[in-house]
């Protein structure tokens, strides 16, 4: 946000929008990787929105300010969803974090599992989710700049690894067999209703905001 208020005084040099650009796609594949081999739940949620931050800050190097504001929007609605489903699901198994020591929640919180999943496919940029409006705008503007083509290569990239880890989450914590003790296991429940409502209302949002929004953004780029 504050790259996009002083976009005039980078706007005055070339070289510090392109130093802009590098950076952020260097951080949006960074962190993607460094998501990719995390065994915390949290951790993976985390090291995602760094990686998101790097396709942010990647386009203000292009001058594409509205198009990081509306990915930073998008972004709040997916990633608010992903951090409270992840809080449920760490608060259903006893406070335990490790995926690893997970496993089979698919039948015990289908609802938690059914909010993570709409927050996984938003955050990977599946078709007509609200991530998928502005993550491929980006890549879309990223691919038009010839002169540094690395960015969009190491977007792509950093967009495929997104997928890979989001759907690594999903099966260590809800379809693989189950790795927790039996006590543990036998007391998961679904969140009460102050986290159910903000979560539906989340969803809503992680499925709608980008399509709303894409017209007033689209006439800007």
């Amino acid at each position: 946000f504050l790259i996009i208020r002083s976009g005039p005084l980078f706007e005055g040099s070339p070289l510090a929008l392109t130093v802009v650009t590098i950076l952020g796609a260097l951080t949006a594949f960074f962190a993607a990787t460094t998501g990719v081999v995390q065994n915390d739940l949290k951790r993976v949620v985390a090291y995602s929105t760094c990686s998101q931050l790097g396709y942010m800050v990647m386009v203000c190097g292009l001058s594409n300010y509205s198009t990081s504001l509306f990915h930073l929007m998008n972004h709040a609605f997916f990633k608010a969803l992903l951090f409270l489903s992840a809080g449920s699901v760490i608060h259903a198994v006893s406070d335990e974090q490790d995926m690893r020591k997970m496993g089979g929640l698919i039948k015990k919180i289908p609802f938690t599992y059914t909010m993570i999943l709409i927050g996984s496919l938003s955050l990977m940029g599946f078709p007509y989710l609200t991530g998928f409006y502005s993550k491929d705008l980006i890549l879309e503007l990223t691919y038009d700049r010839y002169y540094i083509a690395f960015a969009y290569w190491l977007g792509s990239f950093s967009a495929l690894l997104t997928a890979f880890y989001s759907i690594r989450l999903i099966y260590l914590t809800f379809i693989t067999n189950t790795n927790s003790k039996k006590e543990v296991f036998m007391g998961v429940h679904e969140p009460s209703l102050n986290i159910t409502i903000p979560l539906v209302l989340l969803a809503f949002g992680s499925i709608l905001v980008g399509y709303w929004a894409k017209e007033i953004i689209l006439s800007n780029v």
